[in-house]
């Protein structure tokens, strides 16, 4: 091989090294620019600071990469979101069951004391051990609904929907309300197809029907009325509980379900504001709704909505 063959194999090596080695470098410098800017996306991500987006429109893999980031961004944001929501919703709970607990507590302790420390005569030991014993049983009351509430809450209570008779179980219902509704001498209907049936859970669907029923009885009037009626209105029945009681003020419209909620006009009245908030519980965990239209001094209606699952029930 001459002289210039080897002149001329060398240069050309010489060529592809330094062709090679400033490719290798240049994309070296691109991986290096690209690595250090995933780096600023991740520090923003842990920081909270906002990704920035001018290079999601290319395509490059920055733009992908980018892309990816910035959907972790919003799910770690959202997860973030919902852990303060969940812990301030915990600290409002906790804050009301101590509000709730506060009062018959103190009173329990006030009366004891007062009997302990002072010579008091027989009749007057046994009105305020009475006294006691109504603030025990709200106390008593009290935990068992909280307990409800919680179950619910964290489903450990599961519903289990079968095929059972709604008139029956309304009926029930109102057999346990039957003494305070004597008292009071309330007029009571029932317009309720005895033939319908459909799927639901029986025994807590009868809670849900309990505490509306009992709201309806204790903020209504002697001698005024309650009417509950059961109609098919296509993919849902429609339990409705009507009275002629004191009414709901508009501004309360929305918070009746909440937890805990009471009017000040009715805080004399044995309660403590969860029979609603249960009742919406039971009746959104087999699928259905809630609803109310009130007047002040006029009365209010409370529609419970189950899903009509007649036909599905009859292709089983």
């Amino acid at each position: 091989m001459s002289r210039n063959e080897w002149v001329t194999i060398v240069a050309a090596i010489v060529v592809v090294v330094i062709i090679s080695a400033g490719l290798w470098f240049y994309f070296r410098q691109r991986f290096v620019r690209m690595a250090e800017k995933v780096e600023d996306a991740i520090d923003a991500i842990i920081d909270g600071r906002e990704l920035k987006t001018e290079e999601l429109n290319k395509d490059t893999l920055f733009s992908k990469i980018q892309s990816k980031l910035e959907q972790l961004s919003e799910v770690t944001k959202s997860a973030e979101e919902k852990n303060v929501k969940q812990k301030e919703e915990m600290q409002k709970m906790v804050s009301d069951i101590s509000h709730q607990l506060k009062t018959p507590i103190a009173n329990i302790t006030m009366y004891n004391d007062t009997i302990l420390n002072h010579d008091l005569p027989a009749k007057q030991q046994y009105r305020f051990l009475k006294i006691m014993q109504k603030q025990v049983e709200k106390l008593d009351f009290l935990v068992r609904s909280l307990m409800k509430m919680s179950r619910l809450e964290n489903s450990m209570i599961k519903l289990k929907k079968e095929e059972n008779s709604l008139f029956d179980m309304v009926v029930e219902v109102v057999e346990n309300l039957s003494i305070p509704m004597e008292k009071k001498k309330l007029d009571l209907q029932i317009d309720c197809p005895k033939n319908l049936r459909i799927c639901y859970d029986r025994k807590w669907t009868a809670e849900a029907l309990f505490n509306v029923m009992d709201n309806a009885v204790k903020y209504t009037p002697e001698y005024g009325k309650i009417r509950v009626e059961a109609e098919v209105l296509g993919m849902f029945v429609r339990l409705s509980v009507s009275d002629t009681g004191i009414g709901i003020a508009p501004e309360h419209m929305n918070d009746v379900f909440q937890r805990f909620f009471r009017e000040e006009k009715v805080h004399n009245a044995k309660g403590v504001g969860i029979g609603l908030y249960l009742a919406r519980e039971i009746i959104t965990k087999q699928g259905g709704y809630m609803k109310v239209v009130s007047k002040e001094d006029a009365g209010s209606t409370f529609f419970i909505y189950l899903p009509n699952e007649q036909e599905e029930l009859s292709q089983n």
